[in-house]
């Protein structure tokens, strides 16, 4: 079965693309209550998981965090990860780890994956 698309959820709520995708991306615009529980409803029946992609390229940030460290097995840089974990989920974020084994390019490569993903 594809993939429940944002157009499902609004025809299967009876709205519009607009009035569904502000209701699911968290927009501050919300239509009333009857209508944010259809298109909740409907997402939840067709199953329909909000595109991370898509909302990190129209917001230009992803809501994920990067953390680099030169050795997690370190406990001294595996505390920062846990304590950057538990900030983050405390404010709906997550956090994604690159440990470099201490090598310049290899912090720099996951600078510019991260960069490039909107972390």
């Amino acid at each position: 079965m594809a993939r429940a698309r944002l157009q499902d959820v609004a025809d299967r709520a009876g709205v519009s693309l607009a009035t569904a995708s502000r209701v699911l991306n968290g927009s501050a615009r919300q239509p009333g209550a009857e209508l944010v529980a259809r298109v909740k409803a409907a997402a939840a029946d067709l199953g329909y998981v909000v595109n991370a992609q898509a909302q990190a390229l129209a917001r230009a940030r992803s809501g994920l965090l990067g953390l680099v460290v030169q050795d997690i097995s370190d406990p001294y840089f595996s505390s920062i990860a846990a304590g950057a974990q538990a900030a983050a989920r405390a404010s709906g974020r997550l956090v994604l780890l690159a440990s470099t084994g201490r090598d310049p390019v290899a912090e720099r490569e996951a600078v510019a994956a991260f960069a490039a993903q909107r972390v």
